[in-house]
């Protein structure tokens, strides 16, 4: 059977595969987390083991240039990729099933590295299978099926997956984990892919062409500043709820848990939005819905402590940021030259890791010098100010560009 030829199984293809990336990344956040620190390891241990599995995912836009630059001739460009990353996932899931994270744990910081990096780069194939198979007007809505899958996955990988090892072993939970992250890439096996190109490009100059771009020079500064509020706000977050408001943990755990399943609403609806409405349109109300939705929290602080309040606002914040989330994806991808997908496209992904690290780092220096009324406020201005540049971020005129450099000086014989 072939996959691919209809919007309905696309969108079964991407959430499947995005939901394969949830699993044990929730896994390893959660069950793993719990079994580790149950074994006696320290904090700063367990940091260690994070910034293991982190730090694959900063080379992506370097995997991009391997997966544009790759072809498997008659087999396709994206979909061998995708499949082996996904056998090597599961591989390295089975080898950490039998290293133990104590008296092993060189080898299982070594095999937790691994099994990231397949997972990052099964994320690169992904999403350039996507640039190459999605219309512009299902973008939208494929991304926010696809972000909605990945959160999915991580609470089936996490608090699923704990709970199973908790009733039939580990073991057991290391085999239902390998056999969710194998069930969606059987569907890649029968996607027709495009034709290949007759003529290899250069993907270097093509890339840094596309970066000469004013189009695509402003999308990736809009990549680093835009939907700041949160990321700025976080390192604020939970001490608030729990030194100065005096919520419990179990309400704080109630509080992030709806945030997240609100936040896969959002993107669900982000999709729908973004294909009716325009990524653009959808992208500058739901800002200025963030914007504005901090801005009416900063001033009600005499009321933060009134626990259905933090409910509604975390609802209707997780809904929002969703929908910011899952349209800026489906932007980028429409601002991304399809010759070299993969590359372009990850660079803006790297862009954005960036904006959330440095303003959960600046956001958690502030917080100790401002109020935090005052943070929210802040949170609102830095939320609507990247919106000037949306004007500027024209996909047509991105895509007419790409298309006239395309030309025989671009390319060599393939």
């Amino acid at each position: 059977m072939t996959w691919g030829t209809t919007l309905r199984s696309r969108l079964l293809i991407f959430g499947g595969l995005y939901f394969a990336q949830g699993v044990p990344w929730g896994f390893f956040t959660v069950a793993i987390v719990l079994r580790l620190t149950s074994l006696g390891l320290s904090p700063a241990g367990l940091g260690d083991l994070m910034f293991v599995a982190s730090l694959p995912w900063a080379g992506k836009p370097v995997i991009g240039l391997l997966v544009d630059r790759l072809s498997f001739g008659r087999l396709g460009r994206r979909r061998p990729f995708i499949l082996l990353a996904e056998a090597g996932m599961a591989l390295s899931l089975l080898a950490m099933a039998f290293a133990n994270p104590i008296s092993d744990r060189p080898l299982f910081s070594a095999l937790l590295f691994l099994h990231n990096l397949l997972a990052a780069a099964q994320d690169v194939g992904t999403d350039a299978l996507a640039i190459d198979l999605l219309a512009e007007n299902e973008r939208s809505r494929a991304n926010g099926i696809m972000s909605a899958s990945k959160f999915a996955g991580v609470v089936l990988g996490g608090q699923g997956l704990l709970w199973v090892a908790s009733v039939a072993g580990w073991p057991a939970a290391f085999g239902l984990a390998i056999a969710l992250l194998l069930v969606p890439a059987t569907l890649v096996i029968g996607v027709r892919e495009s034709p290949l190109p007759t003529q290899r490009p250069r993907l270097l100059r093509l890339t840094l062409r596309a970066f000469s771009s004013r189009i695509v020079l402003l999308a990736a500064g809009f990549a680093l500043v835009v939907d700041l509020a949160d990321s700025l706000t976080f390192p604020l977050t939970y001490p608030l709820f729990r030194n100065q408001l005096g919520f419990s943990e179990q309400q704080v755990a109630s509080l992030a848990t709806l945030g997240g399943i609100a936040g896969a609403l959002g993107s669900l609806l982000g999709g729908v939005l973004g294909d009716r409405l325009g990524c653009r349109r959808t992208l500058l109300g739901a800002c200025l819905g963030v914007g504005g939705l901090n801005l009416a929290f900063s001033a009600c602080q005499g009321l933060w402590g009134v626990y259905p309040l933090q409910l509604a606002y975390t609802t209707v914040e997780g809904i929002l940021v969703g929908v910011v989330y899952a349209t800026s994806l489906a932007l980028f991808m429409d601002l991304t030259n399809p010759r070299v997908a993969a590359t372009q496209f990850q660079v803006y992904m790297a862009l954005l890791n960036m904006k959330d690290a440095w303003a959960q780092k600046l956001g958690g220096r502030l917080a100790e010098r401002m109020s935090a009324p005052a943070m929210f406020g802040l949170g609102a201005i830095v939320e609507v100010l990247p919106l000037v540049l949306l004007p500027w971020l024209d996909a047509r005129r991105a895509q007419a560009d790409f298309a006239r450099d395309a030309t025989p000086a671009a390319t060599d014989a393939g």
